[in-house]
């Protein structure tokens, strides 16, 4: 997805607020409207690199929250422990012996490498969300959260269909941040059923 020309507002506003990405304003906006955040709790993020939102949530969550972040690019300094490795490659005890308990909520804005071919990359996505859905499932206590960045296309409604199973309430979102082209959009689960 090469380099765009100029930064949009979103991009400038994160810039400013020494945010690595713009992608922080949608789990501002989510936040915002569904509290999801826990304070000093635990947090799974999963596609964590550049590390924006892993400072938002401790910016929200107070500074004894504790994250533990996975992706496959190192994080310089990154505000919680981290995980350098495929979502798909993952030891689910490693990942609790680091939070030191149940999760209260799993993120995910991972992202396959798009390859220009809606179909392919949709289903990439898809495959990234699903495992994502499946370690929060092996992680969340009772009454977490989950949230997951999806690609629009013909699996979506299966897989909101199976977080719907899950949780007590589920909501697509697409925040305002997300930018007019794009096809994702925002799979959130809340309270966790026992």
């Amino acid at each position: 997805m090469g380099h765009r020309r100029h930064q949009d507002h979103y991009g400038t506003k994160a810039k400013a607020a020494g945010f690595a990405a713009r992608s922080v304003y949608k789990l501002e906006e989510i936040e915002k409207r569904f509290k999801i955040i826990p304070r000093n709790g635990r947090v799974v993020d999963l596609g964590c690199s550049p590390g924006s939102w892993t400072s938002y949530v401790k910016q929200v969550g107070g500074p004894d929250t504790k994250v533990v972040g996975v992706d496959l690019t190192e994080v310089p300094g990154y505000l919680g422990h981290q995980f350098v490795q495929s979502i798909f490659e993952l030891d689910v005890g490693a990942i609790r012996d680091a939070l030191g308990g149940p999760a209260d909520l799993v993120i995910s804005d991972m992202a396959p490498l798009t390859t220009g071919s809606r179909f392919t990359d949709h289903v990439r996505q898809i495959e990234l969300a699903e495992c994502a859905r499946e370690l929060a499932a092996q992680l969340l206590g009772p009454g977490g959260h989950f949230l997951a960045k999806v690609f629009e296309g013909g699996e979506a409604p299966d897989f909101v269909t199976r977080v719907r199973a899950d949780y007590g309430k589920t909501k697509r979102v697409k925040p305002k941040a997300t930018r007019k082209e794009s096809v994702e959009f925002f799979v959130l689960g809340m309270g966790r059923r026992r």
